[in-house]
């Protein structure tokens, strides 16, 4: 009976070891939790040596939710957002509005100011006037368009759903797809974890993707061979962070890039090759978690962020030098 007891007294002894042990590495793992914020945080500081534009207005859309931003002839401003389309000239002024019998994602506005809208699964096209002219076939019960991109001979689409960028005639004809792996002609395919899949065209018309699983820009043929790619995944400052970024771009007249990123929130400017030149903004200057900061660029050199947490389109200048 004795041995018994003892034996008891060994196994509690034991167990509340045990639990006091679990206890201290659990207390231990809570520990490394504010280090790692800390971490975040040093990450989203910004040298201000490096920030080379300030904010030098906003343009209100009068929307309650905003998705998609495109810049248009004489510098017209084109945003999509709620069930509508909202057009202003670049000091803000209102120019019109739209309904776009529904939630457009994203647009892009041709050189005689066609407007092309992303309807989730099909593309819509109005006249400069704002009058519905086509509605395209949806291409596939699938199919997530998150970006439009015009080129002088037709109209890039880039589909989440499928993981391509169909090619349309701008009759609306489906005459390519961009993208699909293939080892042959050292295509690796897109691997978009998340419903950020940007397209554009440069100023000589060459159709540029955003391959935001790779954290890199790709470059391609209008027959869907690829070019060239530049971008890697890094947390320091000229590199792309997270799972899956850029989440959007564009291209300056000058052929450089505009990039926006998630997560670790910060909009970049490289140059044609893609060598980072400097900061726009960065994580101080929007609230956390904030997500779908498209971007554009005008004629003058401006760079246009849509920022939804305010409904707003963020106008920045290049800082003067000293």
């Amino acid at each position: 009976m004795k041995q018994g007891w003892i034996a008891a007294v060994l196994v509690g002894a034991a167990l509340c070891l045990g639990l006091g042990i679990s206890w201290g590495w659990w207390k231990a793992g809570r520990r490394t939790e504010a280090p790692l914020r800390d971490d975040l945080g040093e990450l989203g500081k910004i040298d201000p040596r490096l920030v080379t534009c300030a904010e030098a207005g906003r343009l209100p859309t009068g929307l309650a939710t905003v998705r998609g931003l495109a810049v248009g002839p004489e510098d017209l401003v084109y945003v999509v957002g709620d069930t509508a389309l909202v057009v202003l000239k670049s000091d803000g002024s209102p120019v019109s509005r739209r309904e776009a019998g529904g939630p457009a994602s994203c647009v892009a506005v041709d050189a005689d100011s066609t407007v092309y809208l992303g309807m989730r699964d099909h593309v819509e096209v109005l006249d400069a006037r704002g009058e519905k002219k086509a509605s395209w076939e949806r291409p596939d019960a699938r199919s997530w368009i998150t970006s439009l991109a015009v080129s002088a001979d037709g109209v890039y689409a880039a589909d989440f759903g499928l993981r391509t960028v169909l090619r349309y005639d701008k009759a609306g004809k489906l005459v390519g797809r961009i993208g699909a792996r293939d080892k042959e002609k050292a295509i690796p395919g897109f691997l978009v974890p998340s419903p950020y899949f940007d397209v554009a065209v440069d100023p000589a018309g060459s159709l540029w993707v955003a391959n935001t699983g790779r954290h890199r820009l790709e470059n391609y043929r209008s027959d869907g061979s690829l070019v060239s790619s530049w971008g890697g995944e890094s947390a320091r400052i000229e590199g792309f962070s997270g799972c899956c970024n850029p989440s959007h771009f564009a291209l300056r007249r000058d052929g450089s890039f505009v990039t926006a990123e998630k997560g670790l929130v910060r909009i970049k400017i490289h140059d044609p090759a893609g060598r980072f030149l400097g900061v726009v903004a960065g994580p101080k200057d929007f609230p956390g978690g904030i997500t779908g900061l498209d971007v554009a660029a005008d004629s003058k050199g401006r760079i246009l962020v849509l920022d939804p947490s305010t409904s707003a389109v963020r106008v920045y200048v290049g800082k003067a030098r000293d």
